[in-house]
């Protein structure tokens, strides 16, 4: 299937149909606007971004947004039922005993301080 796909692409470029695109000979824009973003929130914040949901006031203060706030951009209010999938993870964590390993632990607080701020 690769090979077919490459095909295309030297079939396209000998018939010079990739000469007039917007950019063609200006260089890439490598600079990483989204440092201050979490690396979980980053796609989704890129996604909601793109598509007109993000608004100037969560786009000034990117570094420190939450999953709420991402949610509340994304539907006009925040989830009602985060809470709920809150305590029903909790529920899981008890059940599984995951809350007795270190590790899992570490990494938990790590996701509910991204997640929830």
């Amino acid at each position: 299937m690769y090979i077919f796909v490459e095909e295309k692409i030297k079939k396209a470029v000998d018939n010079g149909e990739f000469d007039n695109l917007p950019g063609n000979g200006k260089p890439l824009n490598l600079k990483d606007d989204l440092a201050g973003i979490s690396p979980e929130l980053r796609m989704g914040y890129k996604i909601l971004k793109n598509a007109g949901y993000i608004d100037e006031e969560t786009a000034s203060t990117k570094d420190k947004l939450t999953f709420n706030d991402l949610m509340t951009s994304a539907t006009g209010t925040a989830d009602i039922d985060i809470n709920e999938k809150r305590t029903q993870y909790e529920a899981f964590v008890q059940s599984k005993r995951l809350h007795t390993n270190p590790s899992f632990r570490k990494y938990a607080r790590k996701i509910m301080k991204n997640l929830f701020g």
